[in-house]
């Protein structure tokens, strides 16, 4: 298992052109996305839409910093579970707000396909009116992700993270987004 992990990451380093670059200057950008968030185990939300914006810097070709604003709304809870119709009736899903810094190993800008994976930290600011909710807390994200160069100044981007916001009763809400977006290198 340990050769496989060890060639995954040798490939991965290799396909990105890291091997071959010595020595890189760091990029300046920025990047917008939007697209779906859905809850993991979460009865009282449903599936809604998340979007944001973001600085980009490339620290050379294998490490990127993005600090971020992120918006995202659950839908409107449902259930199919005959003994609780009506439980949540006039309910509304959650709004989070969550501000943050995402690490990259990957990625980078420049032309051609890139691909990359993703661990961020930040608040979480969550807000229900009807229940008067409002907690922020610190949460993590991983996953993974694409970005597909048009040149050396713009690129498109998909990623998939998974959301995970401990709260105080020892428990955690988690949730997935996939995102597109767009994302401009200055300076190329």
């Amino acid at each position: 298992m340990k050769k496989i992990i060890i060639l995954t990451c040798l490939l991965f380093i290799v396909s990105n052109g890291i091997a071959q670059t010595p020595a890189v200057t760091p990029k300046f950008g920025i990047g917008v996305n939007a697209g779906l968030h859905i809850p993991i185990i979460q009865d009282d939300q449903g599936s809604g839409t998340t979007y944001g914006v973001k600085a980009i810097y490339a620290l050379g070709g294998l490490i990127t910093v993005e600090p971020n604003l992120t918006f995202m709304k659950f839908g409107d809870p449902t259930t199919s579970d005959t003994d609780l119709l009506g439980l949540y009736d006039g309910f509304e899903g959650s709004k989070v707000t969550s501000y943050g810094l995402n690490g990259i190993l990957g990625g980078g800008g420049g032309a051609g396909l890139h691909p990359y994976f993703l661990f961020g930290v930040g608040f979480y600011n969550t807000k229900r009116d009807m229940t008067l909710q409002d907690e922020t807390d610190l949460g993590y994200s991983g996953g993974l992700g694409l970005e597909f160069g048009l040149g050396s100044s713009m690129s498109l981007d998909g990623r998939g993270l998974l959301i995970v916001i401990p709260t105080d009763g020892g428990g955690s809400k988690k949730s997935a987004s996939a995102t597109v977006g767009i994302n401009y290198y200055f300076g190329n």
